[in-house]
């Protein structure tokens, strides 16, 4: 996939005024909570579909750039075992199966934990977490993608204390690959909380350019699609949201801090997601409703997901409320 980049000169963050109501919390039929974001659906081909607020703002994408960079670790030669190629583009849940792939990774090639240039950290999973007496830098969500950074320095002898410098070789194709995907200029660099740079995109270009990870066109966007597709539970953990979208609707699903979600459809349509106060619980139920107004998953299936894994409303233990998309997504 050879594309040009198209030059931006009009970069501008999400705003209030740029943002519609995408879910709507109430508590004993009385609403509580609004959250407010935008969202966009593009076609395989990354044309808009649809689209709800400014899909023309730039945002942070977060962990939803994780497939870009994983691409780019592969095709630097960095090959591993299909689980440990998902855990490349994964925000896991930090549990022990997890964790002991991430240190395989790193064993695969001569490296130990303390080589890991991201920060030490307690897992998301809480019954993990409780077993830890102090934070470590393989249980940190981002761990297998820096086992996978570190693998490509060293398969192509590139220095391994400054791999997270823009500079680098390694971070250099990266940014070539994420405006091969997203047809954007890189013109903003900033420090994701794993400490490896993050580049400002639009919505728009997020959608397209996981769209052309999920479109399986060569290779390495195949090779890292079907892993995905295989062993859902490794990109996020059971039970967790990313993992039961996988599981029981067939799409790839990749959620970012601060509220960014992507979906896609292999071979098919994507959909890009912010919340712009940064709440993680609208993400799926937002990208999910947009791709079922877009007849592209059903409303069963959305329903089914978003029972499993939506926010429990609870007073005194008991569900005394839910969570529903708002009035920007009907």
């Amino acid at each position: 996939m050879t594309v040009s980049s198209d030059v931006r000169t009009d970069r501008h963050p999400l705003t209030a005024d740029g943002s519609v109501e995408l879910a709507v919390l109430d508590r004993n039929g009385f609403d509580e909570s609004r959250h407010v974001g935008a969202g966009v659906v593009v076609a395989a081909d990354g044309t808009v579909i649809d689209s709800v607020g400014d899909v023309q703002a730039s945002i942070y994408p977060r962990s939803t750039m994780k497939p870009f960079q994983a691409l780019a670790v592969r095709r630097a030669g960095a090959v591993f075992s299909d689980e440990e190629l998902v855990l490349t583009t994964a925000s896991h849940a930090g549990t022990a199966a997890h964790q002991a792939i991430a240190l395989h990774m790193l064993e695969s090639f001569d490296h130990v934990e303390s080589d890991l240039g991201c920060p030490p950290d307690l897992p998301f999973d809480r019954a993990t977490a409780r077993t830890m007496t102090e934070p470590r830098r393989l249980a940190m969500n981002c761990s297998g993608k820096h086992a996978g950074m570190l693998a490509a320095c060293r398969v192509n002898g590139w220095d391994e204390d400054t791999y997270l410098e823009i500079t680098h070789p390694l971070q250099e194709r990266v940014r070539a690959t994420v405006e091969e995907f997203t047809h954007e200029t890189v013109d903003v660099v900033g420090t994701d909380g794993c400490g490896a740079p993050v580049f400002p995109l639009t919505l728009a270009g997020l959608a397209r350019g996981f769209a052309g990870v999920v479109a399986r066109a060569e290779p390495d966007t195949a090779a890292l699609t079907d892993a995905v597709l295989d062993h859902p539970w490794a990109i996020d953990g059971i039970g967790r949201a990313n993992t039961v979208t996988i599981e029981r609707l067939r799409l790839l699903a990749k959620l970012g801090a601060e509220g960014v979600m992507v979906m896609g459809l292999p071979g098919g349509a994507a959909v890009a997601v912010k919340t712009l106060d940064g709440a993680q619980r609208a993400g799926t139920l937002a990208a999910l409703t947009l791709l079922e107004r877009n007849g592209i998953v059903d409303a069963a299936g959305v329903a089914d997901v978003m029972t499993a894994t939506g926010e429990k409303v609870l007073g005194g233990g008991v569900p005394v409320g839910s969570l529903r998309a708002g009035a920007g997504l009907h």
